[in-house]
């Protein structure tokens, strides 16, 4: 990816054909992260509401960067929690402090035309150039999240346990979301807590949890299972190291950044409406009256369902937790209004250990890994740009989203069976 990059740019270079580049990098999404990152370091608080209005045809992307006159907002947009910064801010640490460390038509853009400009001048370059070290920063953490998590896997869980499939960790969709997302960082560190957990290392455990969750939140919606799986003495440890490194980290937010620089982000994550023809579910395998945000509530309500029914007896040992929270995950997966094919990573601390027990789940995660990966980038990016056929494309998209159903809906049932089958043995 490094290779492919720009040295004074994010975009690739003009040489490599679009088809070959977008199998294996995104400018667009590396771009958001790099720009949250570099408004942090210049000093300016997050907290705005609204995202960015984009460019959608990078030819225009010129004309918009000559004609912008507007001032810098009162606060730049962070669609992630605050924590997240730390990450995002490695790649500019070498720099001092600037608050006009980039001009405000690219510090208030939109990730899309900004990450696909190709600098025309020697000024331009310095601008860009800040954007390509924060990417750079950001790939060069996530590869060595990636090799960890593979570490993390190879070595297993519990002793004597079968060896995971860690290779399943450098299937195509696997390794493209690694390095063009964060979502690899949380799902390490979820990866890590597991085996501490096993290993009966609680607080070191919870503490992973709490780290994995300000990256994402995701993590939150499996401590009741891991709370249930640990009983009462072990709980207590894992939910105060788990409590209290979380809690200690958006102390330390609010008091350096302010509180409604802390909330604004959460609150943009929760308020994200549904976009039709977004390529969810819903519209096509579930009603689109569910996805609308006076339903907010009904949501939550079958997600809250899923967890405590989840939490209602105690799993089946450590594959039984890692099957739970499986299931949890992806009701969360199916209900979300807004599609993430980098979702798939999240489940890689949780499929790679129960592929030797059960061959099924290993199928299942290749296959989810090879669909998500076609919808994107192949269709999204690369036959959306050269199939002609607008009719072809849109058939091509709904089947995406039935395969997509299929593959999640039977991965769940298939982890139910295979717990209601251990736990039936356990106890009969």
């Amino acid at each position: 990816m490094l290779v492919l990059m720009r040295p004074d740019a994010v975009a690739a270079r003009e040489a490599i054909p679009f088809e070959i580049k977008w199998l294996v990098y995104d400018e667009s999404d590396l771009t958001a992260l790099a720009l949250r990152g570099a408004n942090a370091h210049a000093g300016r608080l997050p907290g705005r509401m609204d995202e960015p209005e984009g460019v959608d045809d990078t030819r225009d992307f010129a004309p918009y960067l000559d004609g912008y006159e507007q001032p810098l907002a009162d606060r730049y947009y962070l669609e992630y929690p605050t924590p997240t910064l730390a990450l995002f801010r490695l790649g500019f640490l070498h720099r001092p402090r600037d608050p006009n460390l980039l001009p405000p038509a690219v510090a208030d853009g939109q990730q899309f035309g900004i990450g696909f400009h190709h600098p025309r001048d020697e000024s331009e370059r310095a601008t860009w150039s800040v954007l390509h070290d924060g990417v750079v920063a950001i790939v060069v953490v996530m590869t060595a999240s990636l090799v960890a998590l593979i570490l993390i896997l190879r070595r297993g869980y519990e002793p004597g346990d079968p060896r995971p499939w860690a290779w399943l960790c450098v299937l195509p969709g696997a390794v493209f979301f690694s390095l063009n997302r964060f979502d690899i960082l949380p799902a390490m560190l979820t990866a890590a807590g597991f085996a501490l957990l096993a290993r009966r290392c609680d607080g070191w455990s919870g503490a992973a949890f709490a780290v994995a969750a300000l990256l994402k939140v995701y993590p939150v919606l499996l401590a009741p299972v891991i709370l249930r799986h640990l009983g009462v003495r072990r709980g207590v440890v894992w939910a105060v190291a788990f409590g209290g490194v979380g809690l200690a980290a958006m102390g330390v937010s609010v008091a350096t950044l302010g509180r409604e620089s802390t909330e604004g982000p959460i609150r943009v994550q929760l308020s994200r409406d549904y976009v039709e023809k977004s390529w969810t579910l819903y519209g096509a395998v579930l009603p689109e009256w569910l996805a609308q945000k006076e339903q907010s509530n009904v949501r939550l309500a079958v997600l809250a369902a899923a967890v405590l029914l989840a939490a209602a007896t105690r799993p089946a040992g450590l594959p039984g937790l890692l099957r739970r929270c499986g299931v949890v995950l992806v009701v969360f997966v199916v209900l979300a209004v807004f599609w993430s094919p980098q979702w798939i990573v999240w489940f890689l601390p949780l499929l790679a250990p129960l592929a030797p027990r059960r061959r099924w789940v290993g199928v299942a995660a290749v296959l989810l890994d090879a669909v998500n990966y076609f919808n994107f980038p192949v269709l999204f990016w690369i036959l959306w740009n050269t199939v002609q056929s607008q009719d072809v494309l849109d058939v091509l998209a709904a089947a995406m989203i039935w395969v997509r159903a299929a593959l999640w809906l039977g991965l769940a049932a298939g982890l139910v069976y295979d717990e209601w089958r251990a736990t039936r043995g356990a106890t009969g």
